[in-house]
């Protein structure tokens, strides 16, 4: 069976209307769906940023802390007691971000 180059394939299909046709529908679906990811990709990418960047400012802030263990042993503070009020912060400090993303979202629904 010969071998058929890529250049005659291309000759081939484009030959009848109707593989001229198609071929163009899906030359305008690939440019659609190419546009449709760089849009999406765009928040994305803004979204998972916001994130880092408030995970970033959470951390800068719990840095101001200098808990050292003679410290804790001062205070009467257990390692468990810590980890307690470690998830705590956590908590809240990724709540408002996330209520906040929460509203954003339905601002975004509302306002098209």
């Amino acid at each position: 069976m010969p071998e058929i180059s890529l250049t005659e394939l291309i000759a081939a299909a484009l030959s009848s209307p109707t593989g001229a046709i198609v071929v163009f529908i899906q030359f305008l679906l690939g440019v659609l769906l190419g546009y449709i990811v760089a849009k999406i990709l765009k928040y994305v990418v803004a979204m998972v940023a916001i994130l880092i960047l408030g995970s970033i400012l959470s951390i800068w802030s719990l840095s101001n802390l200098n808990l050292s263990q003679e410290t804790l042993s001062k205070i009467g503070v257990s390692l468990e007691t810590l980890k307690n009020i470690a998830l705590s912060f956590a908590a809240l400090l990724v709540g408002p971000i996330a209520i906040g993303f929460i509203i954003g979202v339905l601002i975004g629904l509302l306002r098209k």
